[in-house]
């Protein structure tokens, strides 16, 4: 006999149909993972955002608690339209007309969102989407074929 007639290949069919079923089953759950990651740090970045924010209010309410003179002043010439002594009075409609937006400015910081492109295999597409119920349906028939195909040997 060859070697090639003494091949079950049953268990090719058995191996193709485990892996595709497996792949329909572990990428998709893989990209969610993936995705569930990027939210988090997404998240922890809003929040170190935030905790800057209101560390530059806190900043702001104690100077003004403890009547730092700098604050105080520039708060009466904003809020009574007063310009410094001494110094010519322009009208700028586009400037901060609030001691809260002029913290808020200060607050600001730029960030930088990183752009990931995105590589997916041939096989990742296909276990995603409508793709996935081919894959799994697939990956079931081959496990099916593996099973039934098996060599026969019946002694008559």
């Amino acid at each position: 006999m060859s070697f090639i007639k003494k091949i079950d290949f049953g268990w090719i069919y058995l191996l193709c149909g485990l892996a595709l079923t497996g792949a329909a089953i572990v990428l998709p759950a893989h990209n969610d993972l993936e995705e569930i990651i990027s939210k988090k740090a997404t998240i922890v970045d809003n929040l170190k955002e935030l905790s800057h924010r209101v560390d530059v209010h806190k900043m702001f309410l104690k100077d003004v608690q403890d009547g730092n003179p700098e604050i105080l002043k520039r708060l009466v010439e904003m809020q009574l339209n007063q310009s410094p002594s001494g110094t010519t009075v322009v009208i700028d409609k586009s400037s901060l007309r609030t001691p809260l937006a002029w913290v808020e400015q200060r607050a600001k910081r730029t960030r930088v969102v990183p752009m990931e492109i995105e590589h997916a295999s041939i096989l990742a597409r296909f276990a995603t989407g409508q793709g996935r119920l081919w894959l799994l349906a697939v990956g079931a028939f081959s496990i099916f074929v593996g099973l039934i195909s098996g060599q026969t040997r019946c002694k008559v």
